[in-house]
């Protein structure tokens, strides 16, 4: 009896994950990967235009100290942020990349250079970030929260 309760709950349960047609796990990790390299890239060059492009429309993050912004508000922000605190460095490491059908998370570590007020301050954190897979197959970041390690 339990044990058809529980194949019932498990089947109903991978049903209810989106997968997309010919999906290929290992495919989706290059491409969450390729986000990453795009990302470092975007932030070194100070890019806030390429940098937002990674981005769903809906994406919302979250940064430590401050609350939870969509990105209608980081398009107004990103820039000033990038040009105030350019980047000569930065590092993303993903620990674990979990494909879920159309959604992914990317756990990890990050490390960066950014100058502040004429000062080269290295920081370096950890994330979470939630991926939503797009119309056209690309993902793009839905979900980000990360925190300093100092």
């Amino acid at each position: 009896m339990y044990r058809n309760v529980f194949f019932a709950l498990v089947l109903s349960m991978s049903c209810a994950l989106p997968m997309s047609a010919g999906a290929d796990e290992a495919d989706d990790k290059a491409a969450i990967a390729a986000v990453w390299d795009s990302y470092e890239t975007a932030r070194m060059a100070g890019d806030a235009d390429a940098w937002l492009a990674l981005w769903d429309e809906e994406g919302v993050q979250m940064p430590p100290g401050m609350p939870a912004r969509g990105k209608d508000v980081m398009i107004g922000g990103v820039p000033k942020a990038f040009t105030a605190m350019p980047a000569s460095a930065m590092e993303i490491v993903p620990v674990e990349t979990v494909i879920l059908g159309d959604m992914a998370f990317s756990r990890g570590t990050y490390l960066a250079a950014l100058t502040v007020k004429g000062n080269e301050v290295n920081v370096d954190g950890k994330f979470m970030t939630i991926f939503r897979r797009q119309p056209d197959g690309a993902w793009k970041i839905y979900r980000d929260i990360f925190n300093s390690n100092k």
